[in-house]
């Protein structure tokens, strides 16, 4: 959708189907977007929508159906069903035609260039089978190339006692780039304090359970890193040593913020970290995100279903129904000029502290089968104006871009 080179995430034509009796549950059915480097995108709709499962779906929780997923210019995802799709429809188009086809050199041609789209198709389903078997070791791959890069010359270079606190570093380093998967700078906060953290495990061995599957075996740095976290979330080292149960709830979220961010990250997935909290605490997780964004330079995808919280963290927001994204404007844009009716719906439902406003506020109901006729020309992810995207077909595109104007 943008071509800029601070793209971080880039999620094209996704789909994450389910099977279910008599069919398939299209939990997210073709959704393209992009985040660029410390922004925050915000994902919002009503519960059902497909967000969580968007969000899984580029954290590798699932195996998506469809389309493809690129972090840091690398495919992490990649989904066989369009290439699959591609061929059977192919088949049966070449398949009539050769049937009705007048001569034997019209079959041949014909038969050639069925023959050719197979071949293409299976080449790309190779390819989407090899990128998301290959991503992170290719990955790591490219991490020990640094590092032979930068520690080699220095080694040969020193002596003594130099020359071996150098290959102990370096024999470390390298341990840890081998066992490095692309997708742990990805990580994820997910909405359930209490399900996502181990009862079992202390605080200490949940926060620091990613430094040890990549490797680090001194217990003193972990330790050390453990107390800097716990202390960066508003948490004190004393806890440390406790279980999950003996906190309250927005306690177990910053436990879970720690967990994510020790893992040094470049994307944060944060699947509705503050809707099962309180109000007050809501607004201190969210503040608490903004100054470790700053800190860090964190890439965030924030998933929620409370606009008002959106517009005040997101930079940019995506709106989704029914497992389509249906608009895609900047924060700012989105609430100025709401084009599809379902975002409309949405930004009426909002409610302000104001018993004036709330009197006279006026409920927007969605309704598909009234307020789109797709009987003859069907929608599509199209941009209105710059930056700011609808799903539409042609007649709801003219309509919009007089509205604009």
């Amino acid at each position: 959708m943008q071509n800029n080179q601070d793209v971080l995430l880039k999620v094209e034509h996704l789909c994450q189907y389910f099977p279910m009796e008599g069919g398939e549950l299209k939990a997210v059915d073709n959704v393209s977007f992009d985040i660029k480097k410390g922004e925050v995108f915000g994902l919002v709709g009503e519960s059902g929508c497909g967000k969580t499962t968007t969000g899984r779906s580029i954290i590798k929780l699932y195996n998506i159906t469809g389309g493809s997923v690129f972090f840091k210019g690398i495919r992490i995802c990649a989904g066989k069903r369009s290439y699959q799709d591609a061929m059977k429809s192919a088949k049966k188009e070449y398949g009539e035609k050769i049937k009705n086809a007048s001569s034997e050199a019209e079959k041949s041609q014909l038969k050639a260039e069925l023959d050719q789209i197979i071949v293409e198709n299976k080449a790309k389903i190779k390819a989407a089978n090899f990128d998301q078997k290959n991503c992170d070791k290719e990955y790591s791959e490219e991490l020990v190339k640094k590092l032979n890069a930068s520690y080699q010359p220095a080694i040969e270079a020193a002596s003594g006692e130099e020359k071996a606190k150098l290959t102990a570093q370096y024999k470390d380093a390298l341990r840890k780039a081998k066992k490095t998967k692309l997708v742990t700078q990805i990580q994820m906060i997910f909405q359930d304090p209490i399900a996502s953290l181990d009862p079992r495990m202390t605080v200490r061995d949940i926060i620091a359970e990613g430094l040890v599957i990549q490797g680090e075996r001194d217990k003193k740095v972990i330790d050390e890193k453990v107390y800097e976290m716990l202390e960066l979330v508003g948490l004190v080292r004393e806890h440390a040593s406790r279980y999950p149960h003996e906190f309250s709830g927005g306690q177990r979220q910053r436990i879970g913020v720690a967990r994510a961010i020790i893992m040094n990250p470049d994307l944060i997935i944060a699947d509705e970290p503050v809707s099962a909290l309180d109000v007050s605490i809501q607004a201190q997780v969210i503040n608490l995100l903004n100054d470790l964004r700053d800190k860090f330079g964190l890439t965030i995808l924030f998933i929620a279903h409370d606009l008002s919280v959106v517009k005040y963290f997101s930079d940019r927001i995506g709106v989704m129904y029914f497992g389509k994204m249906v608009e895609l404007a900047s924060s700012e844009e989105l609430f100025l000029n709401p084009l599809h009716p379902y975002t409309r719906s949405l930004i009426s439902a909002i409610p302000l502290p104001d018993p004036i406003y709330e009197k006279q506020r006026q409920r927007i109901v969605y309704n598909p089968l009234a307020d789109h006729d797709y009987s003859v020309d069907q929608p599509s992810f199209r941009e209105v104006k710059p930056g700011h995207f609808v799903m539409c077909n042609d007649a709801e595109f003219e309509k919009y871009q007089s509205i604009l104007k």
